[in-house]
């Protein structure tokens, strides 16, 4: 669905490029984590899934069209939705529901089946039950997922969440992500940046960054293996993680693919 093809990337009288020589693929129904330290170029990389920014030399394409063509623009948003770090900087009413349906009235769709997205996309989020009120008197976390219904409303096929959770309460933090998965798992494309390490390990694949470059890409299991390179890049495993390798340390043999709290200790408790 997306493919970034050599791309580079230099700001105005920025000193060096954000992105160097960017080489990716993501699939239809992949949930993609992309990490890396501040000006790892993650947030950079994902403004150029939606055309927010073209690339200064290579390609991005994201369902078969160009995003350096003007033209496709237009098609490539109504396929992408985006979020953002501040859900305050993405609601534009003050009625939930009203909220909601700006981006579908916007593209002129018959107020039936404005009623009908409204409704799926409020479902979607398990937020029905707030949708006559106030915006301003929601959480944090609630916010972010009415902008996500919001996006949801305009039937997009891939979502990218650029550090959507990073001005979140961890309780806010908890509800956005099973709102992601629970979308992946009905069959959206994600794309989530974030610092948040532990948000990575029910991910399909991590996207390693630093300094504008890819450095590292694999399944969890793969990529916390590489945990001096971690290191290298400014990034700390999960908490679990750092128990696991703790642990193997001392001389218990866990597997690799303990990475959930859960399964550290049904494989812990055998050995104690």
């Amino acid at each position: 669905m997306i493919q970034f093809d050599n791309v580079t990337f230099q700001y105005e009288k920025a000193n060096v490029p954000a992105l160097s020589e960017i080489t990716l693929k993501i699939n239809q129904g992949e949930f993609v984590a992309v990490v890396g330290h501040n000006g790892s170029g993650k947030s950079t990389l994902a403004k150029h899934i939606n055309g927010l920014i073209v690339p200064t030399s290579g390609t991005v394409t994201v369902c078969g069209l160009r995003t350096d063509n003007e033209d496709n623009l237009l098609k490539i948003r109504q396929n992408v939705g985006m979020a953002f770090q501040n859900p305050d900087n993405q609601l534009v009413t003050t009625v939930v529901e009203e909220d909601v349906a700006f981006g579908p009235e916007n593209l002129g769709i018959a107020p039936d089946e404005i009623r009908l997205r409204v409704d799926e996309a409020l479902a979607s989020v398990g937020m029905s039950d707030y949708a006559k009120n106030a915006v301003h008197h929601l959480s944090g976390g609630q916010k972010q997922r009415i902008a996500i219904a919001g996006i949801l409303a305009l039937k997009p096929k891939i979502l990218v969440l650029d550090e959507a959770s990073a001005m979140l309460d961890p309780s806010g933090r908890t509800e956005l992500l099973q709102t992601v998965r629970k979308l992946h798992a009905a069959g959206m494309t994600v794309i989530m940046v974030t610092q948040y390490m532990e948000e990575t390990i029910d991910c399909d694949r991590i996207v390693v960054m630093k300094s504008g470059r890819i450095v590292l890409t694999g399944t969890p299991v793969e990529v916390f293996k590489e945990t001096d390179l971690l290191s290298e890049s400014n990034l700390v495993p999960p908490e679990t993680v750092v128990i696991r390798d703790s642990l193997r340390k001392l001389g218990f043999k866990l597997s690799d693919s303990v990475l959930h709290a859960d399964q550290l200790a049904e494989a812990i408790c055998p050995l104690l």
